[in-house]
């Protein structure tokens, strides 16, 4: 065993457990100028490569070389000062001039109650652990730029989805524009041109004549009134969500299923990007359903959601219904790519769709869209 230099014969059953111990073991003289070693086991020998001879007589300091500016320092000289216990970490010097980290346990040895005669310093090198620790910053470090990275593409994702559904609201509103006052105005000027003939025109052939171009022309401007509104319903603008698809309803099922609608939780009116994308779903869904489903009963509900911070659509019929477990490649080939339509919209704005249906069973599909939008200026002036 190494022996010790000065140490009371008091300490020898301590010595004995130290120099076994696989951890490194100091031992300074707390009545000597300076501290002192006086004694370090085999393992402070093979951990820092100092053998007794090295360091006896020498403070503890050495092992830092001149790498004195650390804050644990100050904890080990308050320690000493108050003769009390501490925990700190180093960076210590081997005699191979090697860094490492010296996780470092201090605490004061009496005797009998007298005064601090030494102090003990258990050392552990946790180079290693601080390495990985480094690591794991750095990587989460970098996860995190990643996710900030993510976040701000899905954020401008989210800007130029909103950005592409108001252009695309933005034509059909041009285009509802022209329909109304271009091409409406002058099938209007047409209808009371073909009035003014009216007393020109005789029984007989030229009478029906007449009478099937009445039809006709009252037709087309129907239709153009339909298509007008049906590329953009005016009442939105005014009215808001609630009143413009109950229209919906009454215009789209006019004659055909009995519907319910519903309108719970939610305020008068929404984001105009918010309105315009419900109100698109609904009319999608009414049209599949009258074109396909050939149902008695119809249900529209829109609320707020489980949690008041969605806008949660609920269209569902007891029509016929059809097999959704794979309805995405369905609709890719059938005339049920309305449904595909309706997801791509839901999911450039943040939102979740879901087609639950079944042959002979009616179809329920439910979309819930966050309420809260940033509105840029673009979509305030386009009202889309």
């Amino acid at each position: 065993m190494t022996q010790p230099h000065s140490l009371p014969d008091e300490y020898g059953v301590l010595l004995a457990f130290v120099s076994a111990s696989n951890s490194s073991i100091v031992i300074t003289d707390a009545t000597a100028t300076d501290a002192p070693i006086v004694f370090v086991n085999p393992s402070f020998e093979r951990m820092t490569g100092y053998a007794l001879r090295d360091v006896l007589g020498r403070n503890c300091r050495f092992l830092q070389n001149e790498d004195r500016d650390q804050p644990a320092r100050d904890v080990i000289v308050k320690a000493v000062a108050e003769q009390a216990s501490c925990e700190c970490l180093l960076r210590n010097y081997r005699k191979s001039g090697e860094m490492f980290w010296n996780k470092l346990y201090l605490f004061p040895l009496r005797l009998a109650g007298a005064e601090v005669t030494h102090f003990v310093g258990v050392q552990h090198d946790v180079t290693r652990e601080q390495s990985l620790f480094a690591e794991l910053e750095h990587t989460a470090g970098e996860r995190a730029r990643l996710i900030e990275r993510l976040e701000r593409k899905r954020r401008d994702m989210a800007r130029l989805s909103r950005d592409l559904i108001n252009a695309q609201e933005s034509e059909r509103k041009a285009l509802a524009r022209e329909l109304h006052d271009e091409l409406g105005q002058r099938l209007t000027a047409l209808n009371l041109l073909l009035y003014r003939t009216r007393p020109h025109v005789h029984a007989g052939e030229a009478l029906a004549l007449w009478e099937q171009a009445e039809r006709e022309m009252t037709s087309l401007v129907g239709l153009v009134r339909d298509l007008s509104v049906s590329l953009r319903p005016p009442g939105l603008d005014f009215f808001g969500l609630e009143p413009t698809v109950r229209q919906l309803l009454v215009r789209q099922l006019d004659g055909g299923p009995d519907w319910i609608f519903e309108y719970a939780g939610l305020p008068p009116r929404l984001a105009p990007i918010l309105e315009i994308s419900v109100y698109r779903i609904v009319q999608e869904s009414l049209t599949n359903i009258v074109r396909h489903a050939g149902a008695r009963h119809v249900v529209v509900e829109i609320n707020s959601g489980a949690d008041s911070r969605e806008l949660e659509l609920i269209v569902r019929d007891d029509g016929r219904g059809f097999d959704a477990a794979s309805w995405r490649e369905h609709a890719a080939r059938s005339s049920r790519a309305g449904l595909a339509g309706m997801s791509e919209r839901i999911q450039l704005l943040g939102g979740s769709f879901d087609v639950d249906s079944a042959p002979g069973r009616g179809t329920r599909i439910t979309a819930t869209l966050p309420l809260q939008f940033v509105e840029n200026k673009h979509e305030r002036d386009s009202g889309g």
